[in-house]
């Protein structure tokens, strides 16, 4: 089209004189990745009377949860306790409060490198002892090299539409923009089911698709 610097047009884009009219334009990229890890929080509630013996049971299983996913290829920095909490049963009978005891919940948030064993590191958690398995999500590990790809698609489909715009108008273009902004996107992941079968069977886990997104904003000049 018409690059800045071009000594033909340097006249038709002397912006300083306010002869310069301006395009604005969103480009959006998309980028669909398979993903190649996944975060799960895995849990453990207790329920007793006795506060310490809940406290007890509940480190009991927690601990062997940890060692049999670790025994799968879990690494130990890949574990984290997300939240420990202790708070008091009730029932309500009649209308009066009947203290019934205490439960303990203990949630460790799980990073799975491999993805392949989503399912099997789930089941040997619930063998070990969990009962509560939430918040499973699939991500990308290196999501920043997808990103830049889509960002440059982005790019591109902001030019197209700038083309487009100036060609239906019947005006001349630079192709390249006076300006661009980054607008704030993210990934999107499936909304993910899980169904539990028997331990046999095993869990099946089907990852899906995440989307990677990026948007401009883009300003051209013409005349």
């Amino acid at each position: 089209m018409y690059p800045l610097g071009d000594k033909d047009n340097d006249k038709l884009y002397d912006c300083d004189n306010n002869q310069c009219k301006r395009i604005r334009v969103l480009g959006r990229g998309l980028v669909n990745v398979k993903p190649d890890a996944a975060e799960v929080a895995i849990g453990v509630i207790i329920q007793n009377q006795d506060v310490q013996l809940a406290q007890i049971e509940n480190a009991r299983i927690i601990e062997q949860v940890i060692n049999n996913i670790k025994r799968i290829g879990v690494q130990p920095e890949n574990i984290q306790t997300q939240n420990y909490n202790i708070r008091p049963i009730y029932d309500y009978v009649d209308g009066k409060q009947i203290f019934r005891g205490y439960e303990v919940s203990n949630n460790i948030n799980v990073l799975i490198r491999n993805i392949n064993y989503v399912g099997e590191i789930i089941d040997a958690a619930v063998r070990s002892g969990a009962n509560s398995i939430s918040g499973i999500n699939f991500i990308v590990l290196d999501e920043e090299k997808y990103y830049y790809e889509a960002l440059s698609i982005a790019v591109q489909d902001a030019q197209s539409k700038a083309v487009v715009i100036a060609k239906k108008l019947g005006v001349k273009l630079d192709i390249i923009p006076v300006q661009v902004n980054e607008m704030d996107t993210g990934t999107t992941a499936p909304l993910q089911m899980m169904t539990f079968k028997s331990v046999g069977e095993g869990t099946p886990i089907e990852p899906g698709e995440n989307k990677v997104k990026a948007e401009v904003e883009a300003i051209f000049i013409y005349n």
